[in-house]
């Protein structure tokens, strides 16, 4: 899998931006990074499509926890679980720069974290278009640990999904995903037309208590 285009503008609100002028040093910087993990980076993603009966997944164990993503599913017919990584290439890339360079450590962390939202953005993107195309609908797409969705939930859809062997991630016991960079989540599928909420922490059920809190537009997952 290809790396998508890395928004820079997505990376700058991992570092906190909030919209005001970016010294020239600092955007080359940043320019220089997304170049980079575009170039080395090998991403990984796995989707599965399963029937929803009774609020879990037809054929699984697994039943998404919180009133927020239940609330989303409601609706819904199918759901999708999704797991995507940067692979083990982008952790060491990562420990290097921490061990070496802290401040460029720190460039590169949010030029991750905006290159693994932009691969689940065109995972989901490519579905949508195609159940589009079939005259149904996806929701947002909602990770554990947003909102009400208890973090220990990524483990699970991993489990479901066989992330392991397809794409090489893993839950540590504590909740930690390995590599750090990676990403899973769940998908609604409706075959009427579904309510998208707003971007942003105003849209969110953790709005206040939230440690991430900065300001920053998010993006759901």
């Amino acid at each position: 899998m290809t790396m998508p285009e890395i928004p820079v503008r997505e990376a700058l609100h991992f570092l906190g931006w909030r919209g005001t002028p970016v010294e020239p040093a600092l955007m080359a910087q940043i320019e220089a990074l997304i170049a980079r993990v575009r170039e080395q980076v090998q991403p990984r993603a796995i989707m599965r499509r399963f029937v929803m009966e009774d609020d879990a997944l037809r054929g699984t164990t697994f039943a998404p926890q919180g009133a927020d993503v239940r609330a989303m599913l409601a609706p819904c017919g199918e759901a999708v679980l999704l797991a995507a990584t940067l692979g083990a290439h982008s952790e060491r890339m990562l420990l290097r720069a921490q061990a070496q360079d802290r401040a460029q450590a720190l460039l590169l962390d949010a030029v991750l974290s905006a290159a693994i939202e932009a691969v689940c953005d065109r995972e989901e993107a490519a579905l949508r278009a195609s159940l589009t195309a079939k005259g149904r609908y996806l929701t947002d797409r909602f990770s554990p640990g947003y909102g009400d969705m208890p973090l220990v939930q990524s483990g699970q859809i991993c489990a479901v999904l066989g992330a392991q062997r397809a794409i090489g991630l893993t839950v540590s016991q504590s909740g930690i995903m390995i590599p750090r960079k990676s990403v899973t989540a769940i998908m609604g599928i409706c075959d009427t037309p579904v309510w998208r909420r707003p971007s942003g922490c105003a849209s969110c059920g953790m709005r206040g208590t939230c440690a991430l809190a900065c300001g920053r537009t998010e993006k759901r997952g």
